[in-house]
């Protein structure tokens, strides 16, 4: 009898234990797609972040600050990263594409990746996102309002899932080189680029680009119309784990054999 009545409140705890663990986090999956045609544009890694809505990249309107002219001239996150992990407001990770240029792990027109994120809905409700359209010479994407993805309620419930449209009238350009095509990485146009202090604004349009050639070897046969699809987003929450369940269910089994004992 001694031993059964340890037995009990221990089970009972892992009981417990496991299920704060099941509903402290869940699960999202994060997908990008580049949904361009096969002579359509290019972008960089995607700088993806789950964080309480404090936390603003970047405004329009406003001046690029050197992380944004980072993700904006070269698709370079080190900045944003840093910026992110100094401001303790959550959590971030970067998803990358295919090797589709020598050395560059971007996203081709037609590919997608996808990544996990355990997420604490509570403390973690809002979602953000960075990349560098390629080739360009400061254009991105982002969303400039840290809270215009809300993925969980105030009270933590999950919201559905979201599939967040990049269109050609969402491509931001940063005001930090002219847009004249000189110098911009990933294009074989070469030159040197041009700096200027302009706002970051809605970008007037990458059609400059049409006929030249990237470091992949393609050549840009389309441009991006204000309404044309860049990109999706989607955010997904995966189910539980069956395995997690069946882990539950055998708990609660033992402490029923154990009571009849």
């Amino acid at each position: 009898m001694r031993r059964r009545s340890l037995i009990l409140p221990a089970i009972a705890l892992a009981i417990a234990a496991l299920s704060a663990g099941m509903t402290r986090a869940d699960q999202i999956e994060v997908t990008v797609q580049n949904n361009q045609p096969t002579d359509g544009f290019y972008f960089t890694p995607v700088w993806a972040a789950f964080h309480d809505g404090s936390f603003d990249s970047f405004d329009v309107g406003g001046t690029a600050s050197s992380s944004i002219e980072m993700v904006a001239e070269g698709g370079v996150l080190d900045g944003i990263i840093a910026d992110f992990g100094a401001s303790g407001t959550g959590q971030d990770n970067v998803i990358f594409g295919s090797a589709g240029f020598p050395g560059a792990p971007v996203f081709d027109p037609g590919e997608e990746a996808s990544i996990l994120f355990n997420v604490d809905g509570s403390s973690e409700q809002y979602f953000s996102f960075l990349s560098m359209v390629i080739p360009s010479n400061d254009a991105f994407v982002g969303n400039d309002d840290g809270m215009a993805y809300e993925i969980f309620d105030g009270a933590g419930n999950y919201n559905g899932d979201l599939v967040i449209e990049i269109m050609g009238n969402t491509i931001w350009d940063a005001g930090t080189e002219a847009n004249d095509g000189q110098g911009a990485p990933f294009s074989a146009i070469g030159g040197t680029s041009t700096s200027e202090a302009l706002s970051i604004r809605v970008h007037p349009g990458l059609d400059n680009f049409i006929g030249t050639d990237t470091a992949a070897g393609t050549t840009i046969g389309s441009g991006i119309g204000s309404n044309e699809l860049l990109a999706t987003i989607t955010i997904r929450r995966v189910p539980e784990p069956t395995s997690a369940g069946l882990l539950l269910t055998g708990l609660v089994g033992l402490v029923a054999r154990r009571r009849r004992s």
